[in-house]
């Protein structure tokens, strides 16, 4: 009988050390589906916006928004660095998305970084502070963006569009 007991108690214990180890991995496949549709959908967005172009004069058109995400300060674990940084980078693909179809050289390249600079995003529950870096535009707009988390959970909506614009723009 206690052959019995001790049995059932380490199936149990194997059982649930098991399902923790594949919850992680499961959680992991999971982040690294949602970005690759996150991939798929931007490559596929590109690809009409180029067969639209290729239709039309040779105009350097802007076609694709590629966000990079550093972090300063405290710095997510990184299961979670990878759910906020897709977050982040989603936000600034829907803040940015006015920008495909312009054209290069009709763009006011000091307003890109002012759209982003200075603005608070809700990612995960925590809020981080964006602020410009780099930007460099041609048919495709790529934008390195460092976030800051902010302690406080004040929900901020007021953004300065008109701050100083350290960022360095290459066209």
């Amino acid at each position: 009988m206690r052959y019995l007991v001790v049995f059932i108690l380490g199936f149990l214990l194997g059982a649930s050390l098991t399902n923790l180890l594949l919850a992680r991995q499961q959680e992991q496949l999971h982040l690294a589906r949602s970005e690759l549709e996150q991939r798929l959908a931007t490559a596929n967005e590109e690809l009409v916006q180029l067969k639209e172009n290729l239709d039309r004069e040779s105009r350097q058109v802007i076609v694709a928004i590629e966000p990079v995400i550093a972090f300063s300060g405290d710095r997510p674990p990184e299961v979670e660095g990878r759910a906020v940084t897709q977050a982040i980078s989603r936000e600034i693909q829907n803040i940015l998305a006015p920008l495909k179809g312009q054209e290069v050289r009709r763009l006011n390249p000091a307003l890109v970084p002012a759209m982003i600079d200075g603005r608070t995003v809700k990612a995960n529950g925590r809020q981080y502070k964006l602020k410009v870096t780099l930007l460099l535009i041609s048919d495709e707009v790529i934008i390195h963006v460092q976030a800051q988390g902010l302690s406080g959970s004040s929900s901020s909506s007021a953004v300065s569009l008109m701050a100083g614009c350290p960022a360095t723009v290459a066209i």
